[in-house]
């Protein structure tokens, strides 16, 4: 009986302690939703998780590669610090099954914030799905990026002659106005095979540390509407270090026989998504 209730309890400040993540040093808000080349259809609805280290209010616009097709979801909506929970409804019109679709938020002056991974709408038949790196993702600094993806950027009835994969490319996801850009580029017959379907990059010391990584892919063709196809993975942050975390201690616990109450306090910060 001893047993059983040290395990029990053992069991309940584990998962007390698996509910704690950390918030890293971001500059601002951060979707963290997995929907890199997911299928989505018109009208339906979609649940973004966003992650922010303050309170803010943010707008939520659609917006589609390659065409001007940018549409409003929702505008001022309130985020806490924090994991918060945005459910978006996709337009019922208007859209055409294409791959290159991805979600943006802006602040309340229009500034671009973060954008998630490109999804699909209907079903194109065609489009890059990049695998990894996952939105949410933490590397350091010296760690190795492993990038993976699977698909065809060759829309049906069309040959792959007219297409051409220009770079693969990791770059912040929020382009600094007056600071330098550090950017990589990954070039097909140097450092790319894009029929690999993979590929390792060890992140340098040059990389600004707290920034949000875009992983992605531009292919090129003289064929309207597929001019240019872009394709990007969810946001990963680069060495980001924690503001804070939740630890848990484990103490030794004396039962006695019989019946035992045993009292532990909850963190008195409200927990958060990584």
């Amino acid at each position: 009986m001893k047993s059983i209730i040290a395990i029990l309890l053992v069991i309940c400040l584990h998962i007390i302690s698996s509910q704690a993540h950390k918030i890293p040093k971001i500059p601002g808000p951060w979707i963290v939703t997995d929907i890199a080349g997911k299928q989505k259809y018109p009208g339906s609805t979609c649940t973004l998780t966003i992650l922010s280290p303050n309170k803010t209010t943010i707008n939520v616009n659609i917006l589609q590669r390659g065409s001007p097709f940018n549409q409003s979801l929702l505008t001022n909506v309130k985020l806490c610090r924090g994991s918060n929970k945005v459910t978006v409804k996709l337009p019922s019109s208007g859209v055409v099954a294409d791959p290159r679709y991805y979600f943006t938020i802006y602040n309340t002056n229009g500034l671009r914030i973060d954008y998630s991974a490109t999804f699909q709408i209907g079903d194109p038949k065609f489009g890059i799905t990049i695998r990894k790196p996952v939105a949410g993702d933490i590397l350091k600094i010296g760690q190795t990026l492993k990038a993976s993806w699977f698909g065809s950027y060759v829309p049906p009835g069309y040959s792959q002659n007219n297409f051409t994969v220009v770079r693969a490319l990791l770059e912040p996801a929020i382009i600094p106005p007056s600071q330098p850009v550090t950017a990589f580029n990954f070039i097909p017959g140097q450092n790319l095979t894009f029929s690999s379907g993979c590929l390792k990059f060890t992140l340098p010391n040059s990389i600004p540390r707290n920034t949000l990584y875009k992983f992605g892919f531009l292919i090129v063709s003289s064929i309207s509407p597929y001019n240019q196809q872009i394709y990007s993975a969810g946001p990963t942050d680069v060495a980001g270090k924690c503001t804070s975390s939740y630890k848990t201690t484990i103490n030794v616990i004396k039962l006695c026989h019989g019946s035992n109450k045993v009292t532990v306090k909850l963190p008195s910060s409200s927990f958060s998504q990584k």
